[in-house]
């Protein structure tokens, strides 16, 4: 069964697909005998690659006990670059202990990642904790890489199967040019996921690159990426929200440019002599959160920042430096309520 989401995830979901996979009546597997054979899960699909779990219910005899081991398959025609994580779950549904993972593992195809995930007279020593109705529950988890940039695109086009693209670069139909470093997409998904950006790229195509002069190509890589349906992963927000922000802002990325603010807002690293500038460029970007995350810093260490040379730099706007004023006095106030309280 698949998961439905109801509502937006927050922005530091993270994008992991999951399928929880039923062994029944794994006792009276004869590989669980310590016999060197598999048994392998149906094929399932994940990020537009499928995928197999095989397992080995008594991999090897090892001082009289065998091993349950897992390995996650690659079934598809091409090499694949993701995190993993195989678990067993208990009877009840919950997570075990009981996992193998990997970060960034490059699988080729027809070929397999694992190691043991436990001893059989583990299992045993609790079945009914670990054997729902006789059945041995693993969830595997899976998730693009973050430096799997390469087809990036390709990787969600199925689903975007409905509006008649296909992974194809022959099928695209508007190149981009990033200095020299040529990009192409499908005007059909630009037109319907971010129009003020389908409005710039009128008059161009393949043979007419629209020039991105301003856009690492990693950054214009993650924004494609989310017009087919792509997640961005935390360690990118982390590392490029402020440059996500400023590009999606820029390039009519609303979608985008919605989370990247989240994200800037919770891990922008406002110093004294950064914070005017921060608070001053988010408010003429229109970024509420970012302008807010910078003013409670600004209201936090205010002796700080009056004292810093940047503090000048609201002499430019007398409407913000009413507004700091304004804000400082207000709590300035809460703060003399709140001592008096504790008094």
């Amino acid at each position: 069964m698949e998961d439905l989401h109801v509502g937006t995830p927050p922005s530091d979901y993270e994008c992991w697909e999951q399928k929880i996979i039923h062994f029944h009546n794994f006792l009276d597997l004869p590989d669980t005998k310590g016999n060197d054979n598999n048994v392998d899960s149906p094929e399932f699909k994940c990020f537009g690659h499928t995928w197999l779990l095989n397992v080995y219910p008594g991999r090897f005899d090892r001082a009289e006990d065998v091993y349950i081991t897992v390995f996650i398959h690659n079934m598809s025609e091409e090499t694949v670059t993701v995190d993993y994580e195989i678990r067993i779950l208990k009877a009840d549904g919950n997570e075990s202990e009981f996992v193998v993972w990997n970060d960034e593992s490059t699988i080729p195809p027809k070929n397999g990642k694992g190691n043991d995930i436990t001893s059989m007279s583990t299992l045993l020593e609790s079945p009914s904790e670990y054997l729902d109705n006789g059945a041995l529950k693993i969830k595997v988890k899976l998730r693009l890489s973050k430096g799997c940039y390469e087809n990036r695109i390709r990787q969600y086009l199925p689903a975007c199967d409905n509006m008649d693209v296909s992974g194809d670069e022959e099928t695209a139909d508007i190149a981009f040019d990033l200095k020299g470093e040529i990009m192409v997409a499908h005007k059909c998904i630009i037109k319907s996921r971010a129009k003020d950006f389908y409005v710039m790229c009128e008059g161009y195509n393949n043979e007419s690159p629209m020039p991105i002069t301003d856009v690492d190509k990693e950054i214009f890589d993650i924004m494609l990426a989310s017009l087919y349906g792509g997640e961005v992963f935390p360690e990118e927000w982390k590392k490029h929200s402020e440059a996500i922000l400023k590009a999606a802002s820029k390039y009519g990325f609303d979608t985008l440019k919605s989370e990247a603010e989240v994200w800037c807002a919770k891990s922008l690293k406002f110093t004294v002599e950064n914070v005017i500038s921060k608070f001053m460029e988010a408010d003429g970007n229109g970024h509420a959160l970012v302008k807010a995350a910078a003013k409670k810093f600004i209201m936090e260490n205010g002796k700080d920042v009056v004292a810093s040379e940047s503090f000048e730099l609201l002499h430019e706007s007398l409407p913000l430096m009413r507004e700091v004023m304004a804000a400082s006095f207000d709590n300035n106030k809460k703060r003399k309520r709140e001592d008096e309280e504790e008094a």
